[in-house]
């Protein structure tokens, strides 16, 4: 009866087993296992389930005989395990368990799926997501998202550093309270006008958690779906308590710092305001040129950003090497402060090349510093000199003109990276609700399926979109749903002609799809599997259609011999027999041609293989050529890799025929081995007559057979591709009159 049961289940996609509800021992699986697990049914009888999987992770047998006897119990059981192959291989299974009656008789059903592409699946989704929330994580600003109502509702571990207050005090708490309250009305109507107008700044202080106020800047941009619905404030906090203290000491100064802190709050484009600051700062510093540079340290190169003022040398876009400028001072360690220089000449820079190039007689300049590493320069210069020092205010206007350079680069720089990342977060998706009503729907998968947002979002994605019901996809996205676990799976829409890779996030409020074009790879998987399909074909047509004609002629040749024996004089008999030969290489070379074109196809599976076992059944092959040629053939120490056997065998028969066939007798014939880094390297070595140099280029083309053998040619050129399906290289060195070594590599991975 159990021989019945597992026959009706070899025609399902499904391994099956049937266990010994007490004992768990395995009475009877079907085919399926047996190609899932790689043992024999008879094997499998005498083990026990730790035999065949990952113990060392915790999957045991006695584990597994508690899910046994669970499900003898009337308990249904459901699990994964990791089972570990006879090749070595681990794959992971999904195991159903429940107990069944055959005649009479009380046993335990196992149902077992290979879900190892689903796990893997799962793991990259993970990954996905895991660098989603690094990178968010990563992000030295406070991240937020804030619904409608004010309400935070997503931040990162910055917002809570900031703030000091932890994630369960931060969940579901109004913006306002962050804030002092005499900043609270201008904070609602910064999110007022986000949510109306699109983006809205506003800087205040966060009242920590133990009542510190830390000023901040903070952007938002209003959140909406496709269909313009409000969903809320998406934005970054920037914590601004150096930049205010900058701030604060301008406030103090005269009118050149207050045109500094105007210019720099604007709204202008950055290199606008570096613009105006350097013109300002030439009137204020009563010096010819101002500019802004870039320091290259890699190729010690000065690029000049902005420039402002009558000096051509020192315009916008101007370049020279960094060893003849002045900025080569100004990074100098020893300096923190601004580097002035009064008159160049009379401080003993005459002979410097920066003024032997530029003739600068004064200046004064200050290093940018973005995250300690130097960028650049923010310098002032004349071509004349200067009878008064640089003013203690002056000083501190270029050093603060230069802090500011320096945290308006590096707030460009993270806005940058700021919107890669959101980039990549707001990648095509879709999503839908937990009753799969669509609530969103992406620009580019309405274009890719032609279907208008419009036109799906608010409803049913069942209604919409009935072809998909009942299958892959259907099922991906209630799994999804129902397990609240990532899934992913490649689906064909066909009204659009369009394949698709589904990467599926769950969570309380739904599922969001984010889609994948992969039609293009697709495209290239059939036409590869039709060229496949053509080689089969072609070597059907060798094995069949080429053949039969070859053996025609031969036969009919030697029946004319036989017809015409006493008619025949050596001339003739010499020329019949050109032509049988002939006919017996045009079969040798099809043979050849159909070995090349099978190992792919009917190659065998990976497994444990002993080289020197190999060897020594090509050597008993050979053994009579080689005590006919009297061959000396060492075989060293040999390891055991994981291959294919038989053309692993095959590689060496031809490599040895070859060195046999082209060395002749009294050849000596050597077999070694090395372990590589990723492998093992072997080496056939020869002391024959070795490879002409106008030959050794094209010796693993098809049919290059050199000049001096019978053979069909062909057997180099299926060593080639037999070690490129072990992942390896083949190749050969010689020296023509000292022999010849033929080397190819097997990987271990």
């Amino acid at each position: 009866m159990i021989e019945t049961v597992l026959a009706v289940f070899d025609d399902l996609e499904v391994g099956i087993t049937i266990h010994d509800p007490e004992t768990g021992a395995i009475l009877g699986i079907n085919s399926q296992l047996k190609s899932l697990y790689g043992y024999t049914e008879a094997e499998l009888r005498t083990m026990t389930v730790g035999d065949y999987s990952a113990t060392d992770e915790g999957y045991t047998t006695e584990r597994a005989c508690e899910s046994i006897r669970a499900a003898a119990d009337g308990e249904p059981q459901s699990f994964e395990w990791l089972i570990e192959r006879v090749d070595g291989e681990r794959i992971w299974t999904d195991v159903r368990l429940a107990q069944s009656t055959l005649d009479g008789e009380a046993y335990v059903l196992a149902e077992i799926r290979d879900i190892t592409e689903r796990k893997r699946r799962q793991q990259a989704l993970r990954d996905e997501r895991d660098f989603i929330e690094q990178s968010l994580e990563a992000l030295q600003d406070a991240f937020y998202v804030l619904a409608p109502d004010g309400t935070l509702q997503r931040w990162n571990t910055a917002l809570q550093e900031a703030t000091g207050y932890s994630a369960a005090q931060l969940d579901g708490m109004h913006a306002v309270e962050l804030f002092a309250e005499d900043d609270r009305p201008r904070i609602t109507e910064a999110i007022d006008r986000a949510l109306q107008d699109g983006t809205s700044v506003v800087e205040a202080p966060f009242v920590t958690a133990d009542g510190q106020r830390i000023p901040h800047e903070f952007n938002g941009s209003r959140l909406t779906d496709s269909s313009g619905e409000l969903r809320g404030v998406i934005g970054i906090g920037r914590d601004i308590t150096v930049r205010k203290r900058q701030l604060e000491r301008l406030e103090t100064l005269q009118q050149a710092f207050r045109q500094l802190h105007e210019t720099a709050s604007s709204t202008d484009p950055f290199e606008q305001k570096v613009e105006e600051l350097l013109a300002f700062g030439r009137e204020y510093l009563e010096i010819e040129q101002g500019f802004l540079t870039r320091i290259d340290t890699d190729e010690r190169i000065q690029e000049i950003l902005v420039g402002v003022g009558p000096n051509e040398q020192l315009s916008t876009g101007a370049t020279a090497p960094l060893k003849k400028s002045y900025c080569r001072h100004t990074l100098a360690p020893e300096f923190e402060t601004p580097l002035t220089v009064l008159d160049a000449e009379a401080e003993g820079w005459a002979d410097d090349p920066a003024f032997q190039q530029f003739g600068l007689g004064c200046y004064i300049g200050s290093k940018v510093v973005v995250d300690g590493e130097t960028v650049g320069t923010i310098c002032f210069s004349g071509r004349g000199t200067r009878s008064e020092a640089f003013t203690e205010s002056q000083q501190t206007y270029v050093e603060l003109l230069t802090e500011w350079a320096a945290y308006e680069i590096d707030r460009i720089e993270r806005e940058r990276q700021y919107r890669r990342l959101t980039e990549r977060i707001s990648d095509s998706y879709y999503a839908v609700d937990t009753e799969f009503t669509i609530t969103y729907w992406n620009d580019v998968i309405a274009d890719r399926i032609g279907i208008a947002t419009e036109a799906v979002v608010g409803r049913n994605l069942w209604e919409c979109f009935p072809e998909i019901q009942q299958t892959a996809l259907e099922a991906s996205l209630r799994e999804a749903m129902e397990t609240q676990q990532p899934v992913d799976c490649e689906y064909y829409y066909e009204p659009a002609d369009y394949w698709t890779a589904l990467q599926i996030y769950p969570d309380e409020d739904g599922l969001a799809v984010i889609s994948k074009d992969i039609s293009d790879r697709k495209a290239y998987e059939q036409q590869l599997e039709r060229s496949n399909e053509r080689l089969q074909e072609f070597a059907y047509i060798l094995s069949h259609d080429l053949q039969e004609p070859l053996r025609m002629v031969s036969s009919y040749v030697d029946l004319l011999e036989t017809e015409l024996d006493e008619l025949l004089d050596d001339e003739t008999r010499e020329y019949m027999q050109f032509a049988v030969d002939g006919a017996e290489r045009m079969r040798g070379m099809i043979d050849g041609l159909l070995q090349y074109s099978r190992v792919e196809t009917e190659g065998q599976s990976f497994s444990e293989t002993d080289v020197a076992a190999v060897v020594e059944g090509v050597r008993q092959d050979l053994q009579l050529v080689i005590a006919e040629s009297d061959i000396e053939l060492i075989v060293n120490s040999l390891p055991t890799v994981q291959a294919d056997a038989d053309q692993l065998g095959q590689v060496f028969q031809n490599l040895l025929s070859n060195a046999i066939d082209h060395g002749g007798n009294g050849t000596t014939i050597e077999l070694s081995a090395t372990e590589i880094v990723d492998g093992y390297r072997f080496a056939v070595s020869d002391d024959g007559p070795g490879i002409p140099d106008d030959q050794q280029e094209d010796i693993f083309g098809l049919f290059d057979k050199g000049t001096d053998s019978d053979s069909t040619g062909i057997g180099l050129a299926i060593c080639e591709r037999i070690i490129d399906r072990h992942n390896g290289e083949i190749w050969a060195e010689s020296t023509e009159g000292e022999g010849s070594t033929f080397y190819f590599s097997i990987k271990t991975a």
